[in-house]
């Protein structure tokens, strides 16, 4: 770009910022990264407790299975998600509030049951209504939809009730004390 374009461009631009800011027109807010979901802070359910299911289960440094080997977990050991890094990798609270890193691969959720807070259908995946349940039905939380991106929809809840499975929204849902 000739030095007078691009000269004639920076004072226009210039003049159009004035321009905004003397009519009392305010910026855009900034646009920040996109975090990993915290499951601590999504709603009061005890949906971060899970269990190693492999006889031994790698510990890591980072979210890869090229990073350095921090502990070994066994069979049974209990974790607590910090956050989910993608589909394969969770950060994880273990032994006594040390962190790492775990293959979602070879963890499972502890079992958890909530009930209903008000009359609600229950869906299938593709969002047809599969049953209706009453207020204050028990049923087991089993996990989180998941979208079509391969990531998780927090506001459905996988659930067990009476041996069928379905999604049911989470608004509707309430742990038990």
């Amino acid at each position: 770009m000739k030095k007078t374009a691009k000269a004639a461009s920076i004072l226009t631009l210039a003049t159009g910022i004035s321009a905004a800011s003397a009519a009392g027109i305010t910026p855009l807010p900034e646009t920040h990264a996109q975090e990993a979901v915290k499951i601590d802070d999504l709603y009061s359910y005890p949906l971060d407790s899970y269990l190693v299911s492999v006889e031994a289960l790698n510990v890591r440094t980072k979210a890869s299975a090229a990073s350095p080997r921090a502990d070994t977990l066994h069979l049974g050991d209990s974790l607590k998600i910090v956050s989910f890094q993608n589909a394969d990798w969770a950060k994880v609270h273990y032994k006594n509030g040390k962190t790492g890193f775990v293959s979602t691969h070879y963890i499972v959720k502890e079992a958890t049951t909530v009930k209903t807070t008000a009359k609600t259908k229950v869906y299938t995946d593709k969002q047809a209504v599969k049953a209706s349940l009453a207020k204050n039905t028990s049923v087991s939380f089993l996990g989180w939809k998941k979208t079509a991106g391969g990531g998780i929809d927090f506001g459905w809840a996988l659930v067990d009730y009476g041996g069928a499975t379905g999604y049911i929204s989470t608004k509707d849902l309430q742990k038990l004390t």
